[in-house]
């Protein structure tokens, strides 16, 4: 490749012989790691910022009573990290497959992690807990409700209340610095299960939970629908010269309801992932999916009976 003059002299320099290096093939798809404890971790630190603001309707129009609105922002930074550089991120980065050694010099603190033996071949990643860079991350928490009787729709004498609630959550940055002075990368908008890069959950821009329900005396019913956006795959941002395949948008569907027997006791069920949606396929998960955003079960019931003592 273009970069294949640098790779080689790297490669030399960490010690693959010169007689071997234009055939050298390294002979399995694992290789040994080194994490260990560190007596001279010092305590992370984080500031922490929120504000918003909350409001209900005094309106006097019982169509317009029962809204309400919330709307918070939050923005979080923490600094001296302590966790360890994953085995795949060392490499990656030693090789500058994300930019973080644009020399491709042996000293890189990447390359540092690795070891070979006489012949070249990598014996151990060393991977122990360390203060590393920092987290960035800010974003907005939204939530809207609203709820009126049937009768104030202008439906003349139907009974009951219709309610409906929304969750709203935007994430604006999730930035992680592997190392003190190297560069911050966003991940927000991936699907990212990296434990190359110590993340175990994807990162949606937008994710919501939408619930439409009908209330009549002792009985309710109810239709939730949870969304998120698109996303890229992890490797846009961690390898964005050769990234993987993103994942679409995803829905799921929920019924449930309840009865109030009495004061005490209540039956309630519902259907899970009604529609039975499969998980998206994650193309740099081992897995291949993220159970964390996505439904690897499939549609399941419920059935319970809550009791009030």
């Amino acid at each position: 490749g273009a970069n294949g003059a640098n790779v080689r002299a790297l490669c030399l320099a960490q010690g693959i012989p010169a007689a071997v290096i234009d055939s050298y093939t390294f002979p399995t798809t694992a290789t040994a790691g080194d994490t260990r404890g560190n007596p001279n971790l010092q305590p992370e630190t984080a500031n922490t910022y929120n504000f918003g603001f909350s409001w209900t309707s005094a309106a006097a129009s019982p169509l317009l009573a029962g809204l309400s609105a919330s709307v918070d922002y939050y923005k979080i930074s923490i600094s001296e990290v302590i966790s360890v550089v994953p085995g795949l991120t060392a490499l990656s980065k030693c090789y500058n497959l994300d930019g973080s050694n644009p020399s491709y010099a042996v000293t890189n603190e990447f390359c540092q992690l690795l070891s070979r033996d006489a012949n070249g071949l990598l014996q151990v990643i060393r991977t122990p807990y360390l203060n590393l860079g920092g987290l960035k991350t800010d974003g907005l928490d939204i939530q809207l409700g609203w709820n009126v009787a049937l009768a104030d729709l202008g439906l003349g004498h139907a009974r009951g209340r219709v309610f409906f609630n929304s969750g709203i959550g935007y994430l604006h940055a999730y930035s992680v610095q592997t190392l003190p002075g190297t560069l911050f990368q966003d991940f927000s908008g991936t699907n990212t299960i990296a434990a190359n890069y110590n993340l175990s959950a994807s990162f949606p821009k937008w994710k919501t939970i939408t619930t439409l329900g009908y209330g009549l005396g002792a009985a309710t019913g109810s239709v939730r629908w949870r969304y998120q956006t698109a996303m890229k795959d992890v490797t846009a941002v961690t390898t964005p010269a050769n990234p993987g395949v993103g994942v679409n948008a995803y829905s799921l569907f929920d019924v449930f309801g309840s009865y109030d027997i009495n004061k005490q006791w209540q039956i309630r069920a519902g259907v899970t992932n009604a529609g039975n949606h499969g998980p998206m396929l994650v193309s740099s998960s081992q897995t291949s999916t993220d159970p964390s955003v996505f439904d690897v079960v499939g549609r399941s019931y419920y059935v319970g009976v809550h009791v009030t003592l």
